[in-house]
């Protein structure tokens, strides 16, 4: 079990780190991203053109390179895996309502499970600390 947790967190590292220093640090070209995804619907480019022109992209970008750096280290992997629910749910959910390419779902819907299974395997802590007992509702 500990292999394959090792495996996760290092391939989830490496794309999200890859991701993150892409999107912060080199240059946008939209007629490569066009030529990379053809199958994506239009409204999908329109999209990302937006974030990217906005500036949304370079944080969404910052926020991949940290996840994917905590993911390297046993200290910190749960705190990444924890910021990478948010994050991984809008990429998919980007994918599902705009560029609506089967490909881009199931690589994101494979790299949300993959970061569910690291953070079943805390499930307990997770559940002491989330699902803590209180006096009443409010």
């Amino acid at each position: 079990m500990n292999i394959a947790i090792y495996i996760i967190r290092y391939v989830l590292a490496l794309i999200f780190v890859w991701a993150g220093i892409e999107k912060l640090f080199l240059p946008y070209d939209p007629s490569v991203f066009r030529a990379d995804a053809p199958q994506a619907a239009e409204a999908f480019f329109t999209f990302y053109e937006l974030l990217e022109a906005s500036g949304y992209l370079y944080f969404v970008g910052f926020f991949q390179l940290l996840c994917g750096l905590l993911l390297v280290f046993k200290r910190t992997y749960l705190l990444g895996s924890i910021m990478l629910v948010p994050l991984l749910l809008c990429l998919l959910m980007t994918h599902v309502f705009f560029s609506k390419h089967d490909l881009f779902i199931a690589f994101d819907a494979l790299f949300f499970l993959m970061v569910l299974f690291l953070l079943l395997q805390h499930r307990n802590l997770l559940k002491s600390i989330i699902l803590t007992p209180e006096k009443g509702w409010f």
